[in-house]
């Protein structure tokens, strides 16, 4: 006979293990590993009759929060594994009531660094996608993990009154690369790359640990078959184009066409294949509600089976794990992968 599954929250605040002083009043606790350009969040609900964090415990900007998720006995007698969260500072705090609740927001990217809230500007001359991402994680105090096979450099980019992770985001926006910060790491990957690697888990319609979903898909500005790209390289005389058409593409369909300031073939085809796949990959999503799963993580992979046309892999963008009244769930945002 099986024990009875249990999810407990793990708490350091300021450096302090606090999780057996407020398993008592916890209310529950969401942390979102969110898609790539956005922050990982945290947030902590809790009973306060006694009014603690409204005096001694009082939460303040910048306060450190290190959170787990533990489950034991989840999937048989003495499985016990452990999800950490990472290191959060908090961003803001809410009292309502009666009866008291404290809610307390974290954000993954420290509020006291320059690269969230400091607008500045800048000229970066001669310098390469990875020397950029370097420069802003060492202001941030970050730690850069750079997984993209290329490393386009750039004569000059101007950083106009925008903070640190605002420009960053923008140019990898145009260059096709993904961004996402987490765990105390400013991350730059390919999401093809994540999109080959093994799947975590197969979900299959039916089993208890699915509790709802809904799939859509859209051919509005998704369904290209090619991307054309025009470019004029220096010193030439006039626009050259290339034609990027990835494996498997139908022979007839509309073509992605887009004038970039590229200097060379190379480099051309490879902005056509990261354009292309920015808008091919919105096609077909999905959301599932989960039986909570500690394996379900953004960039990790799935595949899906028994719904028919929507069975296959696809990538995680986003996952809610939520510890409360219902106890321990997971919720994922997934999209299909490309294969290209």
């Amino acid at each position: 006979m099986q024990n009875a599954r249990r999810a407990e929250v793990l708490i350091t605040y300021n450096g302090k293990d606090i999780s057996a002083d407020i398993a008592g009043s916890l209310i529950s606790l969401s942390y979102t590993d969110n898609a790539p350009g956005q922050l990982d969040d945290l947030q902590i609900t809790l009973e306060d009759v006694l009014r603690r964090w409204q005096g001694p415990w009082n939460p303040m900007d910048g306060d450190t929060i290190n959170a787990s998720i533990q489950v034991k006995d989840w999937l048989a007698t003495g499985d016990k594994r452990t999800l950490p969260l990472g290191t959060f500072e908090v961003d803001s705090a809410t009292l309502a009531g009666p009866p008291d609740t404290v809610q307390i927001k974290a954000l993954s990217l420290p509020a006291g660094v320059g690269s969230r809230r400091e607008k500045r500007s800048k000229a970066w001359e001669k310098f390469s996608l990875r020397s950029i991402a370097r420069d802003i994680a060492d202001r941030a105090k970050l730690t850069l993990l750079y997984e993209v096979p290329d490393n386009p450099v750039y004569d000059r980019l101007d950083q106009t009154e925008q903070t640190d992770l605002a420009f960053l985001l923008d140019l990898c926006s145009k260059e096709g690369v993904a961004l996402k910060v987490s765990a105390g790491k400013l991350v730059l990957f390919d999401e093809q790359t994540y999109e080959a690697r093994q799947a975590v888990a197969t979900l299959t319609r039916g089993d208890y640990v699915v509790m709802s979903y809904s799939f859509g898909w859209s051919a509005t500005d998704t369904s290209y078959r090619a991307c054309q790209v025009s470019y004029t390289p220096p010193k030439a005389k006039k626009a050259l184009t290339v034609l990027y058409t990835p494996p498997g593409a139908p022979k007839t369909g509309p073509v992605l066409k887009l004038n970039e300031n590229v200097k060379s073939q190379a480099e051309a085809l490879r902005l056509a294949r990261m354009k292309l796949r920015e808008q091919n990959k919105n096609y077909g999503r999905a959301s599932l509600s989960l039986v909570g799963d500690i394996r379900m993580s953004a960039g990790l992979t799935i595949n899906l089976t028994s719904f028919g046309r929507y069975d296959g892999k696809y990538i995680i963008e986003k996952a809610t794990h939520a510890v409360g009244g219902s106890g321990y769930t997971t919720s994922i945002e997934i999209r299909k992968v490309l294969g290209w």
